[in-house]
């Protein structure tokens, strides 16, 4: 009788002892250790500002340190490439704009491969982009815009932040949907190519809603739609391509997460979910909001079929378009 009830007292010590252990096992807080977030371009700009306001929250909530690393350079093949070549230890993860996962696979011979090198986490955010003209272009409508387009062959032209962009690829396809043969002229920025927009040496061009808005605001542009499936709360008043009549254009910018392949699964969903209540709090939504910016953390399943899906519409568009990149 004695022996059992030691025996039994050494079981219940022993379960006490697993306890802490077990409940780790099941459900620790995450993270346990410090992060690193790159970002493949320089301080400043919409992925580097997502990095550090997420970077910011988690590190608020766990007090673990995140620091945020730009890595710029090489259209971000640099930073992007570290990112690959990082231990797949739940520690290090990429902040990437949309157009350098699925346009950069079929443009750009790269030293990573999306599919083999990655795994997504979450989309964060999208913003829709915008379509605009200069005012000396007599058209207030996107069926305005192709009927004089189509009327006076070789007069627009339309301006981009480089070949093979998003915003290039944007003008691409709407030249493709809307059976025109708008010329492309391609800059080294979006400020180069908004500033001969403004001053008449293009007529139209493609760029971040954001961006372009103040100029709309003061009468230097003219706005015709934006580029996303429904017209967004940054500026309600402007109609969506869709329905100006191109239904099959739906282009957003939009922003993820990805980490190394190989990453646990677990420690995945946790960022994933984390991500989730970060853009859903009030002053994030609010700075979201103001930036033109639409929260989504979409998540990890989601977010791989959706990169699937668009980067065989712009291989699509790149192959009919005949781009190549510079």
């Amino acid at each position: 009788m004695l022996r059992r009830s030691a025996l039994s007292l050494s079981l219940a010590a022993l379960s006490l002892a697993m306890l802490p252990a077990a409940a780790h096992a099941q459900g620790a807080a995450w993270p346990t250790k410090p992060l690193r977030f790159v970002a493949p371009f320089p301080p400043g700009g919409p992925v580097d500002v997502l990095a550090r306001m997420i970077g910011q929250k988690i590190s608020e909530k766990s007090g673990q340190p995140v620091l945020i690393e730009n890595a710029a350079g090489a259209a971000g093949n640099i930073g992007i490439e570290k990112v690959a070549k990082a231990p797949a230890d739940g520690t290090t993860f990429l902040h990437v704009p949309a157009g350098n996962i699925t346009i950069n696979a079929t443009l750009m011979k790269l030293g990573y491969d999306w599919d083999k090198d990655f795994t997504p986490v979450t989309m964060i955010a999208t913003a829709p982009n915008l379509l605009v003209v200069n005012p000396s272009v007599p058209a207030k409508t996107i069926k305005e815009l192709i009927a004089y387009a189509k009327a006076n062959p070789g007069k627009l032209s339309f301006g981009s932040p480089g070949v093979g962009s998003g915003l290039h690829l944007s003008g691409a396809l709407f030249n493709k949907e809307a059976g025109l043969d708008i010329t492309h002229v391609a800059y080294k920025g979006t400020t180069p190519a908004m500033n001969d927009l403004i001053g008449g040496q293009i007529t139209m061009m493609f760029g971040a809603l954001p961006t372009l808005m103040p100029q709309v605001k003061a009468g230097k542009l003219r706005a015709l739609a934006v580029t996303s499936g429904k017209r967004s709360a940054f500026a309600p008043e402007i109609p969506t391509l869709a329905e100006s009549g191109l239904p099959s254009i739906d282009i957003s910018s939009w922003y993820a997460i990805m980490a190394p392949a190989r990453t646990d699964p677990q420690v995945v969903k946790a960022l994933a979910d984390e991500v989730r209540r970060i853009v859903a709090l009030p002053e994030v939504k609010a700075s979201l909001d103001a930036q033109g910016l639409t929260p989504v953390a979409m998540p990890p399943a989601e977010l791989a079929g959706y990169i699937r899906k668009e980067t065989a519409v712009w291989a699509k568009v790149i192959r009919e378009s005949n781009i190549q990149a510079e």
